[in-house]
């Protein structure tokens, strides 16, 4: 919308005037530290006149043309997210990829900005809640996965799945669950071979704490996640917890659309 409204191309600064007009996440966190920027770019914009000569080229999901250099920041926050076994690219990937690039324009518009601030706003681990008093086990759809509460026995495979997803950096915590009489995991398994995992009241042993959570790589984008989410709020909520934090949680947008969990004011 700010490339239609201006040079009819989406240049790097686009990109970053729209994570500063999309209120919601750490994309509000961004505007609200820095309510004059958009009116900063913009002027910029106007002042430095991009590339008139430059033609564009297609490029999905785009519904107009972008430019060679925002090509580069979208390639560049693609192997970002690859680097980290990520799936969706995000704000962070994004404003990385625009202060990152070489290009004399984007450059000029950019200069002064306070960048190591704006760049940690966008990428930093946020803490989320999620008021648990009035939650409500979804709706579910049903397909040909097993879903399921952690047995004493099953402590052996699921280190073996996340030290082979994640690495070693969970395996504490999900030690500190099999040291609990009830075990606050939940499996996803497909022909009884794990693919997913949720945990609460494990990271150091902290009561009311969701997470850690993963699914494998091959098995991402399917609905997972969101269902070892519910069973393991739904549980929280049994036991009588009023809310649920999640630690560090990431992607931000996943737990806003699946359970209303806001970011906790205080963790920038």
């Amino acid at each position: 919308m700010e490339a239609e409204r201006t040079t009819r191309i989406v240049y790097p600064v686009h990109l970053l005037l729209g994570v500063l007009l999309e209120r919601t996440g750490v994309c509000a966190e961004l505007y609200i530290n820095y309510p004059s920027l958009i009116e900063i770019l913009d002027e910029r914009v106007m002042r430095i006149q991009l590339d008139k000569n430059d033609e564009g080229i297609n490029y999905e999901p785009f519904t107009i043309k972008i430019s060679q250099t925002t090509k580069m920041v979208l390639e560049n926050a693609n192997k970002r997210m690859n680097r980290y076994n990520q799936v969706y690219i995000n704000e962070g990937h994004i404003v990385g990829g625009i202060f990152k690039i070489y290009d004399p324009q984007t450059k000029a518009i950019i200069d002064g900005l306070d960048v190591s601030r704006i760049v940690e706003i966008v990428s930093s681990p946020r803490d989320m809640i999620v008021p648990l008093k009035d939650y409500s086990f979804p709706t579910i759809l049903k397909n040909n996965l097993t879903f399921r509460k952690a047995k004493q026995s099953d402590a052996t495979l699921i280190k073996k799945f996340v030290e082979k997803e994640f690495g070693k950096g969970w395996i504490e915590s999900i030690e500190n669950g099999f040291l609990q009489e009830d075990v606050p995991i939940f499996l996803a398994l497909e022909r009884q071979e794990i693919i997913g995992f949720a945990c609460f009241d494990v990271v150091r042993r902290k009561k009311g704490l969701f997470g850690p959570m993963g699914t494998s790589l091959s098995n991402r984008m399917q609905g997972i996640g969101y269902t070892l989410l519910h069973y393991c709020l739904y549980e929280m909520k049994e036991i009588g917890y009023e809310y649920a934090v999640i630690g560090e949680a990431g992607p931000l947008e996943f737990y806003e659309k699946a359970c209303n969990a806001v970011v906790i004011s205080g963790t920038l």
